[in-house]
């Protein structure tokens, strides 16, 4: 794995978002995501950026992982939505650090550690979970060691 460059007081912002927060059992994640797909599709709305993940707790439930995590998707326009899911004018992440994963996302732990070394060398103060921006589509990816997955986490701006 190459060397990870960490950059901060990066930003993450987003307009129209599609938000769902909801505890899932890893298997079912796809299949929210493509309900999202078709409900896009039937409704004509066109993704404005690309998908957001957000793993907020993860646990273990009858021997099975359990996830709490929030998908995030832009959107064109303004829409009305469908009750689970949640409209978000405005999302806007500031002061995070930021590094991008290239590679199998398999690896992802390796990049998240990397983050979380870096925060704690430098005695900052992790105040969000870590934003996963998917860039390249995961329907089109048939390598997923082509994958490209941008990773945002806030940081408390005051120094005390």
């Amino acid at each position: 794995m190459d060397n990870i460059e960490i950059k901060k007081n990066k930003e993450l912002k987003m307009e129209n978002v599609l938000s769902l927060r909801k505890k899932l059992k890893q298997d079912e994640l796809n299949n929210e995501i493509n309900i999202i797909q078709n409900f896009f599709i039937d409704n004509k709305i066109k993704r404005g950026g690309p998908l957001v993940t957000a793993i907020f707790n993860v646990e273990q439930v009858n021997g099975e992982q359990i996830i709490d995590i929030e998908i995030l998707v832009p959107m064109d326009k303004k829409n009305v939505l469908p009750e689970k899911y949640n409209f978000k004018e405005n999302f806007h992440l500031t002061n995070a650090v930021y590094a991008r994963h290239e590679g199998n996302p398999a690896f992802l732990q390796q990049t998240y550690n990397e983050l979380i070394k870096f925060i704690n060398d430098n005695n900052l103060q992790q105040i969000t979970s870590a934003y996963n921006v998917y860039i390249n589509d995961l329907a089109s990816i048939d390598n997923l060691d082509a994958m490209i997955i941008d990773i945002y986490i806030g940081i408390n701006p005051n120094i005390l």
